[in-house]
């Protein structure tokens, strides 16, 4: 009696801890974490269920001669499968269905997930991984304008409405817009004159003027942030004269406004280089270089020779560092202060060339940038030369969510074959809540319906199946939680079929026990010789029903048939845990049972027949 016992407290302490994780939608202990806050019980639903992304990628792998699309290995494709799932189950998005389509397709399924930029920019499309150094404010004499295509410059002012504190590079936020001296304003007060602003007027060849268009289309696109870091590096031009003691400084497309967090912002309401009506003449606005027009003719003088500078706010330079010399990318935490930093761990090879790029760049403006197929996700400056292969990046702004994906992206470094994406479904979250609520209708409803038929006709044994049911029914949601499975339509299906094979093997036992009651047996002997001779019947169906979950499985897996594949693993689960039920729950309750007063009335335990049978005490029995 000591070990039946035993066996009901551990029943008992397993029914406590399945309806604790059930109790909570989400668990963590340690690093240990399940649940989903937003599905019931915290359960993880499929796309049928739950709704999300449904993508179909197709594999770009090309013939580098022909240019004709080559079929990639099935090697090739699992490689990639498993990169893609990797990638999104780190980054918390959930638990992706990827399936392989054909030869060259992939259906990657996110259930419960509606930020597809994400999703898309974490699964990646070819993902080639460069680190280059960015050198800043490189200057290059434009060699393209020759003396010979100036045709002539000469000094002259413009009156122009602009704010006075506005300057090149200065950390104002104010705007203004061109006007000239002969605009007047309308009321009572007659217009003033704006004081003049010293310009520069420069006549170009048809040649010349289409090279300095193209300068100035160059400093006009350096203007515009860098997507994804929305950082601004622009391009300068400085015009100097001959024979000037005091050079100009070198100046933007537009006045520029520098952020307190040292981002530079173009000013873009007024232009400090115009073309003039179209022709071959340009206007170079000197305010805030030159205070009048008679410091811009003293500068310049009559007829001036004058030679172009552009400073080129960026310019990449590649060393040959990609995603393949890089080990390892993971998130992590200041020591010191706690913020969020992305740590870097580079093979030998990359060691050697990332201790040049940061020895090149340590204690310099320059930087070294993180460029993701063409796309920058970073750039980052170093203080010191970095040698030992290991590094980590801090930035303001960095949350956690950012160093997590970003990581994630450094460390795939490019996937095994390049993917487009061809077709992009989101499945709406309404339809998913409607087919989980049928589902789970049927489910209540038929587990309702078996528990009434076992109490109604097995009486107090039905009410113990019944009790075991209610058990089984919340170990197993349980352990779905926990594993975790990834529940659909055809899970939650297999998921019930499973609750009638366990009902099964109970009517076989009971059916078994009711033979010995008719012999004559007490209730103990009849519930033990009854379990006894049931086993090998249920033990040999369902070890043949695990079999073909096994089978179902493995071809799934061979075809991609995630639908089927789910099933078979719920199943699986399902069968194995209502043979506990069966055997060691229902047993050990008919045991208590039998050894209570309950047990000498045998007609509370077979409906049939009990009438024939002698009314004998379960007293004289030991378990």
């Amino acid at each position: 009696m000591r070990r039946q016992w035993r066996i009901l407290t551990i029943i008992a302490i397993l029914a406590v801890v399945a309806a604790f994780i059930l109790g909570f939608k989400t668990t963590k202990i340690g690093n240990f974490e399940r649940g989903v806050a937003n599905t019931p019980m915290g359960l993880q639903l499929g796309l049928d269920l739950q709704g999300g992304i449904d993508l179909v990628y197709q594999a770009n792998l090309r013939d580098p001669v022909t240019d004709t699309l080559v079929i990639p290995t099935q090697d090739e494709m699992q490689a990639t499968k498993k990169t893609i799932e990797r990638r999104v189950n780190a980054s918390g998005l959930g638990e992706p269905n990827i399936q392989i389509l054909g030869d060259n397709r992939l259906l990657i399924q996110l259930p419960g997930v509606s930020d597809s930029a994400r999703a898309k920019t974490l699964i990646g499309e070819t993902a080639q991984l460069e680190i280059k150094r960015r050198l800043l404010n490189v200057a290059r004499d434009i060699e393209e304008i020759s003396q010979e295509d100036i045709l002539g410059v000469r000094v002259s002012s413009l009156a122009i409405e602009m704010p006075e504190e506005i300057e090149v590079g200065t950390t104002t936020s104010a705007t203004s817009t061109p006007v000239t001296s002969t605009e007047s304003v309308t009321g009572d007060e007659p217009a003033q004159e704006k004081p003049p602003v010293p310009v520069l007027v420069i006549d170009f060849t048809e040649i010349g003027a289409s090279e300095f268009e193209t300068v100035l289309a160059g400093m006009l696109e350096s203007l515009v942030p860098i997507p994804g870091t929305g950082d601004v590096f622009p391009n300068l031009l400085t015009i100097s004269a001959e024979g000037e003691s005091s050079p100009m400084s070198p100046m933007p497309y537009h006045p520029l406004f520098v952020a307190p967090s040292g981002q530079t912002v173009p000013l873009t309401t007024f232009n400090l280089f115009e073309r003039l009506g179209g022709g071959n003449s340009f206007l170079v606005n000197l305010q805030g270089q030159l205070d009048d027009l008679a410091a811009a003719e003293d500068r310049f003088g009559n007829d001036p020779k004058i030679t172009f500078t552009e400073v080129l706010g960026k310019m990449d330079e590649d060393l040959g560092l990609t995603g393949k010399d890089l080990d390892n990318a993971y998130p992590g935490q200041h020591a010191q202060t706690g913020l969020p930093v992305i740590n870097l761990e580079f093979n030998p090879d990359g060691t050697k060339k990332f201790a040049e790029l940061t020895t090149q760049i340590a204690g310099t403006a320059d930087l070294s940038v993180f460029v993701l197929d063409d796309v920058e996700l970073m750039s980052v400056g170093a203080q010191r030369p970095i040698t030992g292969g290991a590094a980590f990046i801090e930035g303001r702004g960095f949350t956690f969510e950012y160093v997590r994906d970003t990581s994630l992206l450094l460390e795939s470094g490019r996937l095994d074959i390049p993917i487009e994406l061809i077709q992009e479904r989101t499945v709406d979250a309404i339809l998913g809540a409607d087919s989980l609520a049928r589902s789970a209708l049927a489910g209540m409803v038929g587990l309702a319906l078996v528990l009434l038929f076992m109490i109604l006709y097995y009486r107090v044994a039905g009410i113990v199946a019944a009790l075991a049911l209610i058990i089984y029914g919340a170990i197993l949601l349980a352990i779905f939680k926990v594993v975790p499975v990834t529940l659909t339509l055809s899970g939650v299906a297999a998921a019930i079929l499973s609750i009638g094979m366990a009902v099964d093997a109970n009517i076989l036992i009971f059916e078994r026990m009711k033979e010995e009651l008719r012999a004559g047996r007490t209730i103990l002997s009849s519930i033990n010789i009854g379990f006894n001779r049931a086993w090998p019947a249920i033990r040999d169906s369902n070890i043949s029903t695990l079999i073909t979950c096994g089978i179902l499985f493995w071809f799934a897996d061979t075809l991609g048939a995630t639908i089927v594949q789910g099933f078979a693993i719920t199943l699986a689960i399902g069968v194995g845990l209502s043979m506990f039920s069966a055997i060691i729950v229902s047993r050990s309750f008919l045991r208590l049972v039998a050894v209570t007063p309950i047990a000498r009335r045998i007609s509370l335990f077979v409906p049939s027949g009990a009438a024939d049978m002698p009314q004998k005490s379960a007293g004289t029995e030991t378990v």
